[in-house]
């Protein structure tokens, strides 16, 4: 939702109805600065009513942070705005806590491995050692043959020390990097490996990877993907819980905040022009209604015809 301009704009997806607000309100700060609203962050209007409580769980409301509204019928309203940024600013400023690599060395200690098992290669990351891609095949009567190729390793420290003093010096100016991960851009901490299998097509020059490390709560440190980016160069994404509990690398969803409006003394509880809209919207779904009832006697018909065996059959 977007104010000023004269109006309010609802990002929502199927809220057309708030749309209408755009030309019928004004906003007022009653004196005070106007608060900020992102098009980054889903809103969503609600009207509850003179006999209303803010909610107490969840996004944090105050009773201070509102704006007053007027529609073009001289409607007036008193809308109160979530708080939604504050919050993840001042916990990121006041994190005192384990930076990401100390999060992850758990993982790094207990020699585990995650797998990922694609229509020909398997991909194998045992975290803090190597990454691993291989392919077996099963002859008759002979052992198991494996196709593999090290995609990097533990062993090649100048490289991993490089991508672990970038990700600090980052993290301490505030530039977290970020990769797009199913269309939202996430934070993640980057471990580099190399050392790899020696690269044909790179003059034998041994390959790489990035590991990025995300945040998801209910993962178990799975492989999300590998991706070749250049040749014999790869990026490895794996989800783990443990740089949830960090401010700056935890997974933010992008939940609808609501706004809530209640009407002044002499003002509807609604706006009349958006009350109008949705007795429109309501009309325009009778006629698809009708047509279900149409439909109905032509089945009840079909159920009522039998044969002398009790079986159905079409009418003619």
């Amino acid at each position: 939702m977007e104010e000023g301009g004269g109006g309010v704009r609802s990002l929502v997806p199927g809220g057309p109805v708030l749309l209408v607000l755009c030309g019928l309100l004004e906003a007022s700060g009653g004196g005070r600065a106007l608060p900020q609203l992102s098009d980054d962050i889903p809103f969503r209007v609600n009207w509850p009513g003179t006999e209303f409580s803010l909610p107490t769980t969840g996004v944090l409301y105050k009773e201070d942070n509102y704006v007053i509204m007027t529609t073009a019928h001289k409607e007036k309203y008193k809308c109160i705005l979530p708080l939604v940024t504050s919050g993840d600013e001042e916990e990121e400023k006041d994190y005192k806590g384990p930076n990401p690599r100390e999060l992850l060395e758990p993982l790094f200690k207990q020699s585990s491995c995650s797998y990922r098992i694609e229509s020909y290669w398997t991909y194998e990351v045992c975290h803090g050692k190597h990454i691993r891609q291989y392919h077996e095949e099963k002859e008759t009567g002979q052992k198991i043959n494996i196709h593999e190729y090290y995609l990097g390793n533990m062993l090649a420290k100048n490289l991993l020390f490089e991508k672990e003093r970038e990700a600090e010096e980052k993290e301490k100016s505030n530039e977290i990097p970020t990769k797009n991960i199913e269309g939202q851009m996430t934070p993640y901490y980057p471990v580099g490996m190399g050392n790899g299998t020696p690269c044909s097509l790179k003059q034998n020059r041994p390959r790489s990877s990035t590991v990025m490390y995300i945040c998801h709560p209910e993962s178990k440190h799975e492989i999300l993907s590998v991706a070749e980016v250049t040749t014999c160069e790869y990026e490895v994404v794996i989800l783990t819980p443990l740089l949830c509990s960090h401010p700056k690398y935890r997974f933010r969803a992008s939940p609808v905040n609501d706004i809530f409006c209640q009407s002044l003394p002499g003002s509807p509880f609604k706006p009349l022009t958006l009350r109008q809209l949705e007795q429109q919207e309501e009309i325009l779904r009778v006629p698809f209604r009708r047509n279900k009832e149409v439909e109905s006697p032509v089945i009840c018909k079909i159920l009522d015809t039998a044969d002398e065996n009790g079986l159905l059959s079409l009418p003619n």
